[in-house]
């Protein structure tokens, strides 16, 4: 859905929204295992499809509220030369984003949908002022993790564009056939994606958990 979206034309506002809708519930998988790993519970591996997409309903609509704002303000003071990279926030929590202030943006925002995706094992309708709330009373911990999950994606990025030309090469001048070149180019795409969301949960999720068995101990 993101390839056929960035091909444009009428499909693709329907195309990234389907996109952004799997990224989700991706992501709430990937959290549910971390969170086990990391010797907590939840019960987000247990929800049947109607009530993920019941809570991707819940999440989406202000997350991409808050990208608009940011891409407005951004826009308005001349903080980045590319305020459109601001809306691309939710989606640079897998793919790479095109500054280090992007990368940055996205790493918070993955914090922001982590926030909100944990309040759904609390029998609650995900909030994005709790979730506001909550990054506040653990700031100590998920500032440090959001830094971190920045500087690896900073750190990711020439791998990645050196793997990307790669592709283009072989796009332009490799004789194999079309449908080994599409399939080739799909794992690309997702081998990095994949990388890139669970190194960035695992981080977010071990941050937290650190936060509430600081706060514990004391």
């Amino acid at each position: 859905m993101r390839v056929i979206a960035f091909a444009g034309g009428l499909i693709a506002l329907p195309a990234i929204m389907l996109a952004n809708i799997a990224l989700l519930l991706a992501f709430v998988i990937v959290t549910w295992r971390m969170v086990l790993a990391t010797d907590g519970r939840s019960g987000l591996g247990l929800l049947g499809l109607s009530q993920q997409i019941g809570m991707a309903r819940a999440v989406l609509p202000p997350i991409f509220g808050v990208l608009m704002a940011a891409t407005v303000v951004a826009a308005v003071t001349g903080l980045t030369g590319r305020p459109g990279e601001f809306m691309l926030g939710f989606d640079g929590i897998a793919f790479d984003q095109a500054s280090h202030a992007g990368r940055l943006w996205s790493a918070l925002v993955a914090a922001l949908v982590l926030l909100m995706v944990l309040q759904v094992d609390e029998a609650k309708k995900p909030s994005l002022l709790t979730a506001m709330r909550r990054f506040r009373d653990h700031a100590r911990w998920l500032v440090p993790g959001v830094l971190l999950v920045a500087a690896l994606a900073v750190l990711l990025h020439p791998l990645q564009g050196y793997v990307r030309g790669l592709v283009v090469q072989m796009w332009q001048q490799s004789e194999l056939p079309i449908s080994v070149k599409s399939l080739l180019s799909m794992v690309f795409i997702f081998s990095f994606a994949t990388v890139r969301l669970w190194l960035t949960v695992a981080i977010l999720v071990f941050a937290l958990r650190q936060s509430y068995r600081a706060r514990a101990c004391s």
